[in-house]
């Protein structure tokens, strides 16, 4: 979403319209949320009472945060977006990554349990059965 955002303030997109436009796109509870903060800010209703309509959503929580910064210093909105999408995504990588390498921690037992009894049947019996006979 933010990146959709970023790509929409490059194309000249106003605010009210690019959120219009991203609530379309928008599923679920996200969709009414925007589209409510999207009629405020086409009414001119105060940026702070505009986004307090949209509730605690995290995602909207994440999007208002980007849009606050670019409308009360009028820095280019979309290198903010742009910037925030990318250190979501690294974000998600790395806990995708970090439970990655628990995992491998934890299959450490299940499989050491499921591999030993094939080893002593495998490796450690036949060679105890061929030591008995010249014992």
């Amino acid at each position: 979403m933010l990146d959709l955002l970023a790509a929409m303030f490059r194309a000249g997109t106003s605010l009210p319209a690019a959120v219009r436009t991203l609530a379309r796109a928008a599923e679920g509870d996200g969709r009414i949320r925007l589209e409510k903060v999207a009629a405020a800010l086409q009414l001119g209703t105060e940026w702070g009472s505009a986004w307090a309509l949209a509730g605690d959503d995290e995602g909207l929580a994440r999007i208002r945060e980007a849009l606050t910064f670019g409308a009360a210093t009028g820095a280019p909105s979309a290198e903010i977006l742009h910037a925030q999408a990318e250190q979501l995504r690294r974000r998600r990588k790395q806990e995708a990554e970090r439970r990655a390498a628990a995992l491998g921690t934890r299959l450490v037992l299940p499989l050491g349990l499921c591999a030993l009894p094939s080893f002593v049947a495998l490796g450690i019996v036949p060679v105890l059965i061929s030591l008995l006979p010249r014992l």
